[in-house]
């Protein structure tokens, strides 16, 4: 039996923003996350030089805590008045400690998911860039919800909910195993795709032993269908064969998926914390989707459990 019977919802949320629009567009899916009580919106401010403070604040330039104070009211506003409490929070630090401050925070306010924007590569360097999330997910504790989209998919008409089909890779592992007793815990998921993908890269593989390990797989996530099933929450099987990486990217778009859930640890890959996330198959995936990405049990890392990759 792969899935638990319960687990812990995301009642409080960490919401890291450098005001962009990526940054923004976060605040509509807010409201799609199962259980959420209390919201922190944090926002990081790097110090810099008497000089250069006098540059950045032209007549142009907005107090951050009057950004925060909007997109407070947005959040109020988007559900039922009392049903969230919205907490806004700046600090200042060093230049070069912005995962270290985001996760930190997390710590502090003991929240159970982070929430942050994805940036694509060669983008200006903010709060938010491919490097500092990718720390963040690394040393994380909790899960981490990293929201990217489909090119020329920004307007409000485009929304659908964060767990209307989602992608669940499967590699038999014990995170795997972790992740899949999440999708049991949300109620709102509506389609679950449960994926695993046989590696053949080497050209002298043997086909017939590849296929019988695609057999195997459909028949052991056959089991985890049924017992979703039994759940409530209808799923479809999928094995084949490839690079993980490459076949989770085109099942995504294939199939048009509002979330890729995943483990940062897996089967297969060094025991390291170095390349505890840098060089995974989550890493990689993330790098080719534009579709949000749930990287779950982060705690796992800090503890010394499993390995990278899926």
């Amino acid at each position: 039996m792969y899935i638990s019977k319960s687990v812990d919802m995301f009642e409080k949320i960490l919401l890291p923003t450098d005001f962009s629009p990526d940054s923004q567009r976060i605040l509509e899916y807010v409201w799609d996350i199962p259980g959420v009580r209390k919201v922190t919106l944090l926002h990081v401010v790097e110090a810099h030089t008497p000089l250069q403070r006098e540059l950045d604040q032209g007549p142009q330039t907005k107090n951050p805590q009057i950004l925060l104070d909007e997109n407070r009211k947005v959040l109020e506003k988007a559900g039922v008045a009392g049903d969230l409490a919205v907490e806004t929070m700046v600090k200042t630090i060093i230049q070069g400690d912005l995962p270290f401050t985001i996760l930190e925070t997390a710590e502090t306010e003991k929240v159970s998911l982070i929430m942050v924007a994805a940036r694509a590569k060669n983008t200006d360097a903010t709060i938010l860039t491919g490097s500092v999330s990718a720390n963040v997910i690394r040393s994380a504790k909790v899960p981490v919800l990293l929201l990217r989209f489909p090119p020329q998919s920004g307007a409000m008409d485009d929304h659908r909910n964060l767990f209307s089909c989602v992608l669940v890779p499967v590699d038999f592992s014990k995170p795997s195993e972790q992740t899949l007793a999440l999708v049991k815990g949300i109620p709102d998921a509506e389609r679950v795709i449960l994926l695993h993908v046989v590696n053949n890269e080497k050209s002298d593989t043997n086909q017939a032993s590849v296929q019988t390990a695609v057999q195997a797989a459909r028949q052991r996530l056959e089991i985890i269908r049924k017992d979703l099933a039994a759940a409530g929450i209808p799923a479809e099987v999928r094995a084949c064969v490839g690079y993980a990486p490459d076949e989770i990217s085109a099942t995504a778009e294939r199939d048009n998926v509002t979330l890729i859930l995943m483990s940062p640890h897996g089967e297969g890959w060094t025991r390291s914390l170095r390349t505890l996330f840098i060089g995974s198959t989550t890493s990689a995936v993330i790098r080719r989707v534009h579709r949000p990405v749930l990287v779950t049990a982060g705690q796992m890392t800090a503890r010394g459990k499993g390995d990278a990759g899926l």
